[in-house]
């Protein structure tokens, strides 16, 4: 049986993701992964939705937006509620005729699928997704990230139970006792952004900088003026010394530099160009350089997502 599920997203529901720095992409696999076998996306204002057969259905938007899609389910559809937080507010599952119809308000739902999610596939166990850190997989989830529901040897997996980034990143240094602090430059502070978006994150993330200007890595990281004027801020070892500069006992710290673009490139340094490290007391520091393609915020969203894979791979290892 082909399971056909939809995801009915008014315009408040869209801002509402981009907001939380979350994609239709991740809606999507989330589905795949409870069971679904096709996923589509309508926008609630059109009305599509209303004549599509689908067996799951799920709505995210304002209460009185759900308030009018709740008139328009069949009277004899069985209701029971849930609740969510971030805000503190209450969905509502109905079920009728063999299709599924969940309501949502608008607010967190990345970090509480499971509650629906369940809802929907009886709580049977989630369909593993594997994550890779490139676009080369079928289901694309956001800049730098894609997935299939079938095993990889990429070696660039980041997972296969689903989760984002930040959530692993969170409860692997909550595993190891260790604390982050981040320096970052191309990224103006993104990485620190992201991994508080997770409830918890207080856990292990300490500090971060933005050390956009050559000074600022003096003065915050404490790199050598001799360092940058020698071998530029977009180096290996530059970057290693920011993350050196900000690291301490039990506190592992990454550091990001490059060139977002669309200006300030060179023959010897292109646009895209950007060094990543990770530095933890102890350890020898761990560096990689990057040359990536797109616009300003492409370029730093991939830096962002290779900067917490460099950060797992060597806080695993």
């Amino acid at each position: 049986m082909t399971i056909r599920a939809r995801w009915v997203i008014s315009e408040c529901g869209l801002q509402s993701l981009s907001g939380a720095g979350i994609t239709t992409g991740w809606l999507r696999a989330w589905l795949h992964t409870a069971g679904a076998d096709e996923v589509t996306l309508s926008l609630l204002e059109t009305g599509d939705w209303q004549h599509e057969n689908d067996d799951w259905q799920l709505f995210f938007a304002t209460d009185s937006e759900l308030e009018s899609v709740r008139h328009s389910l069949p009277s004899t559809a069985t209701q029971t509620s849930f609740e969510l937080d971030n805000p503190l507010r209450r969905g509502n599952c109905f079920r009728h005729g063999g299709v599924i119809s969940v309501l949502m308000p608008t607010g967190d739902i990345a970090f509480q699928r499971q509650i629906y999610l369940n809802l929907l596939n009886d709580n049977k166990p989630m369909r593993p997704l594997y994550v890779c850190a490139d676009g080369t997989q079928g289901l694309p989830l956001e800049t730098g990230l894609s997935a299939t529901l079938e095993p990889t040897t990429s070696p660039a997996l980041i997972n296969h139970s689903g989760l984002l980034i930040e959530e692993q990143v969170i409860a692997l240094l909550r595993e190891h006792a260790l604390s982050l602090r981040t320096v970052e430059s191309c990224t103006g502070g993104l990485i620190a952004a992201r991994l508080c978006r997770v409830p918890g994150a207080s856990d292990v993330v300490d500090r971060g900088w933005v050390t956009y200007t050559n000074a600022a890595k003096q003065d915050m990281a404490g790199v050598p003026e001799s360092l940058i004027r020698q071998h530029g801020a977009v180096s290996e070892q530059v970057v290693r010394a920011m993350a050196e500069g900000c690291a301490a006992l039990g506190c592992v710290s990454v550091a990001v530099s490059g060139i977002a673009g669309p200006g300030g490139g060179s023959p010897g340094k292109p646009v895209g160009t950007v060094w990543i490290a990770v530095s933890m007391a102890g350890c020898d520091s761990v560096s990689r350089c990057l040359q990536l393609s797109g616009a300003r915020h492409e370029i730093q969203a991939k830096t962002v997502v290779a900067a917490l894979l460099l950060l797992t791979e060597a806080v695993e290892t």
